[in-house]
């Protein structure tokens, strides 16, 4: 049975990952540094935000912020660097982590703190300390030295909370009903949700599709919907559409986002800021960008997703005019537009840019000859 696809969407979760057959990941302090040095620099290099975390022997506990779709990117390279480390230092073959980590997301204000109480106090409950804020491989005890690590400099407890109330908030027990709140959300995300997203139906189908006048937007308004935590059957059922078919929009929407996590991390929106997203960024500046500055495999996987038209569309308003681009140009239109032209084809076309630029500047220069007359 094939297993249940991962989401990534920008947001908090709990992240817990064990080592196989509940063996040590951790043997000594050593490891456990290794294990935060490597965090520490996947962070600076992911942009994420770790605002609790707890290392015992044998699991860690994390609530980690995303400020882009990259959770699985970014945990497969703490997971893996670490494994590597491990394995080698210990002389060992085969895998270290206990399938894959187990991730739930957060989607109200109070499960946030109820879960920084249940990860700061791993320790006090396993009497490795006898309070939060002693054991080293609790973030508690960096909130309360004062010595903050890379990953926790934009945590919440840091932001939010003045010492003396952060430090109420961690001597409080875990009660019973916080126990309750926990294992209720861990449970259904695995008994109910397809996406493993937990998340509050604050509003009905439909008042997704109430203003939906277009295929575009219908289908925008699917994957948010499903993101929100409605099921494909449910959604489907409303609009009368098969599973099938909503299945086939959520594919291409993660082959989308696929396409984007892959160009970003080849550095190709270099002049976009480093936190840039799939949804900011837009679907015709990722096609403008793959069509520039992909391989073929890149241009394939794009014509493969957006067809044809669409990919000629952004072509002829983005790319054909531009001379730094001429012998793509004629690449593009012989291999995949299917036009019989030669490489002067392209000598003969205006660059709209340089035009638009020439003729704001030919303005400007009357508007300051004016001025100064």
């Amino acid at each position: 049975m094939p297993r249940r696809p991962r989401i990534d969407i920008i947001g908090y979760y709990h992240i817990i990952n064990r080592g196989v057959a509940r063996s040590n990941i951790f043997l000594n302090d050593i490891d456990k540094d290794k294990f935060l040095k490597i965090l520490n620099e996947t962070c600076k290099i992911y942009h994420f935000n770790i605002h609790s975390f707890c290392l015992m022997d044998n699991h860690y506990h994390f609530l980690l912020e995303t400020t882009d779709e990259n959770l699985s990117l970014l945990m497969r390279q703490i997971n893996s660097r670490y494994a590597i480390y491990f394995n080698k230092k210990y002389n060992r073959v085969g895998p270290l982590w206990q399938g894959r980590f187990k991730s739930w997301y957060v989607y109200n204000e109070s499960y946030l703190f109820t879960l920084v109480k249940y990860i700061e106090q791993n320790a006090t409950r396993a009497n490795i300390s006898t309070k939060a804020g002693e054991d080293r491989y609790a973030s508690s005890y960096y909130f309360i030295s004062g010595k903050i690590p890379f990953c926790l400099k934009n945590s919440l407890c840091l932001r939010d909370f003045k010492l003396n109330e952060l430090k109420n908030l961690l001597d409080v027990p875990i009660s019973e009903n916080d126990e309750k709140v926990i294992t209720k959300i861990h449970s259904a995300r695995f008994k109910k949700e397809e996406g493993g997203i937990i998340k509050e139906k604050n509003i009905s189908l439909k008042e997704y599709f109430t203003d939906v006048h277009d295929k575009d937007s219908r289908d925008k308004n699917i994957i948010k919907a499903f993101y929100d935590g409605y099921k494909q059957a449910e959604i489907a059922k409303y609009l009368g559409l098969s599973t099938v078919a909503i299945s086939k929009i959520l594919r291409i929407y993660k082959e989308k986002r696929a396409l984007f996590d892959k160009l970003k991390s080849k550095g190709i929106f270099w002049s976009y800021a480093k936190d840039i997203s799939f949804g900011k960024l837009g679907e015709e500046i990722l096609i403008e960008y793959t069509l520039k500055y992909g391989d073929f495999d890149d241009v394939k996987v794009a014509f493969a997703i957006f067809g044809k038209k669409r990919l000629k569309k952004v072509w002829k308003s983005k790319i054909i005019s531009d001379k730094r681009f001429k012998k793509l140009n004629y690449f593009l239109a012989r291999m995949f537009f299917d036009m019989k032209v030669e490489a002067d084809y392209f000598e003969g076309l205006k660059n709209e840019r340089f035009e638009k630029l020439r003729l704001l500047a030919s303005k400007d220069k009357k508007i300051i000859s004016r001025t100064y007359r």
